[in-house]
């Protein structure tokens, strides 16, 4: 294991048919509920996605989550608020930062603002960047 993903870079993996390169690595069990919000906008409210077609996509989720190890913040809330402050982030964007620092992995973002923050702790990298 050698990444933490956001949501955003899952995602992009999974549009752009590379989930090989999420894998083994590591993300946050808030994810599953950032990617189904995604799916919700993107193309519920947007209107892209059949009901049948979002279905899939959801099921493409969970088995995309399934290949990765998925962690929880229990416990580490005062280190995450912590962070958040020290760097301006949403405590859902510095959890991902304190994930990586706590276990020494690089962050893949595709948020410009998170990565340029999170730089100042973590090794932060974008999808294309390791694919």
């Amino acid at each position: 294991m050698s990444y933490v993903f956001d949501s955003s870079s899952i995602f992009k993996a999974m549009t752009e048919n590379v989930v090989e390169a999420v894998a083994g690595n590591c993300t946050l069990e808030l994810a599953r509920f950032e990617l189904g919000t995604i799916l919700w906008k993107k193309y519920a409210v947007e209107g892209r996605a059949t009901g049948e077609e979002l279905k899939r996509l959801a099921k493409l989720v969970k088995e995309i989550l399934n290949l990765m190890e998925v962690v929880t913040i229990s416990c580490h809330e005062e280190e995450i608020l912590g962070v958040a402050e020290g760097l301006r982030l949403t405590f859902y964007d510095a959890s991902y930062v304190y994930c990586a620092k706590r276990n020494k992995l690089s962050l893949v973002t595709e948020d410009s603002d998170l990565m340029d923050k999170a730089k100042t702790q973590v090794k932060a990298l974008k999808l294309d960047d390791i694919v």
